[in-house]
């Protein structure tokens, strides 16, 4: 009886673990400062390799609008945009490169309250400088 009320607390830990968000961190960086605050996040750092994600919320009426601000010295990162666990590229940046843009997002995210800032760098990053607000 103890194994088997051991073996479903295994699994309940697991699947609460498991089922928050459908997104997981997994980085590793040096001088790394995020933020994110209801609709506005951001990440500046002196060295990143993985994968980071922020929850962005959005209130009142919709304007379906990503705004971005990046800057990478060095390396490649692309940014997604994730809802229901699945994602979508919305720009690679490469080293020595800015963005300074509004990105109108696609009809599926119009009721989207809720929606992810996926940055997934491709081996590592230097010097870079990340800002998004979803509206």
């Amino acid at each position: 009886m103890k194994k088997v009320c051991f073996a479903l607390l295994i699994i309940l830990t697991l699947a609460t673990l498991c089922g928050c968000s459908g997104y997981v961190k997994n980085y590793s960086a040096t001088i790394l400062i995020t933020s994110c605050q209801g609709d506005e996040a951001s990440m500046e750092f002196d060295s990143f390799s993985g994968t980071y994600n922020f929850k962005l919320r959005r209130d009142g009426a919709p304007e379906h609008l990503l705004d971005i601000e990046a800057s990478l010295d060095e390396g490649e990162m692309k940014v997604y945009i994730g809802v229901g666990g699945e994602k979508e590229l919305l720009r690679t940046i490469k080293g020595g490169e800015s963005y300074d843009e509004t990105i109108i997002l696609d009809d599926k995210y119009d009721n989207e309250k809720i929606v992810y800032v996926i940055l997934e760098s491709a081996g590592k990053c230097v010097n870079g400088d990340f800002e998004f607000e979803y509206n």
